[in-house]
């Protein structure tokens, strides 16, 4: 029990919220799935029924003897899904994430251009994407649609959580983008670059414009110097809020 506490971990115990999230997932023999915290395996196994391959990460090693026994084509990796993300290879992920790394995943998300995204998150993250209050209800909708599935009470889990939660489907967003919309979606994914040199970069490629010209139009915006320096990725909700109405819109 410690040992999920310490990995927060929460493993999901209902068969129809299970079933529920198979079913959304709209799984097929071609598809491999990538599963976050696969825990003791009990979604592991339903996913492996219908796809190529399940890619299974699981941080806690004392779960090991719970995830050898799974089917042929399950793949378990011990690790940290945030280091182990970008070198593999998936086109969907079906999973029933730990809260603590919500944000730090959807920052991964994000860069992949994934067929579907089925996730159980907490309630408190579901309401930071849908709220059109914090910057990822903005950025989300940039690269997914997203889709409320069901409801899942706390009771549903072993240990029980604090909050309850929700099942949630992303989509690859089909609506055509603004070219305002292209430069936010280019300047949400130069992270570890600065607000100027990220936005000078993505008037190059969404404008067309030079160097020089693209230095110009960002003067043109009169964004705070304060702000020139700043990591795109540290930005604040307000901050990426006047960005995208303000600036932009």
């Amino acid at each position: 029990m410690k040992e999920q506490i310490k990995y927060d971990q929460h493993f999901l115990e209902d068969k129809k919220v299970l079933n529920e999230i198979v079913k959304v997932a709209k799984l097929s023999k071609e598809d491999v799935v990538l599963e976050i915290g696969p825990g003791k395996g009990v979604l592991t196994n339903e996913l492996s029924k219908y796809v190529k391959k399940v890619i299974a990460v699981e941080i806690d090693k004392s779960l090991s003897k719970s995830l050898v026994s799974l089917e042929k084509n399950v793949i378990v990796q011990f690790g940290n899904i945030l280091e182990l993300f970008d070198s593999l290879k998936f086109n969907k992920i079906v999973s029933n994430i730990p809260y603590s790394i919500s944000e730090p995943l959807l920052k991964k998300i994000i860069k992949k251009d994934l067929d579907n995204v089925v996730l159980l998150i907490g309630q408190k993250f579901y309401y930071v994407l849908t709220s059109g209050l914090s910057k990822w209800s903005y950025i989300i909708k940039l690269f997914y649609e997203i889709k409320k599935v069901v409801d899942v009470p706390r009771e549903c889990f072993k240990p029980r959580p604090r909050t309850d939660s929700i099942v949630i489907s992303f989509t690859l967003r089909k609506k055509s983008l603004t070219r305002n919309e292209k430069v936010m979606k280019e300047f949400v994914l130069q992270s570890d670059k600065t607000v100027k040199n990220a936005l000078i970069n993505s008037f190059v490629k969404v404008y067309g414009l030079t160097k020089k010209q693209a230095k110009i139009k960002f003067e043109s915006l009169k964004i705070p110097v304060l702000l020139h320096d700043k990591h795109v990725d540290v930005i604040s909700n307000e901050e990426f809020n006047k960005f995208y109405i303000y600036w932009f819109f």
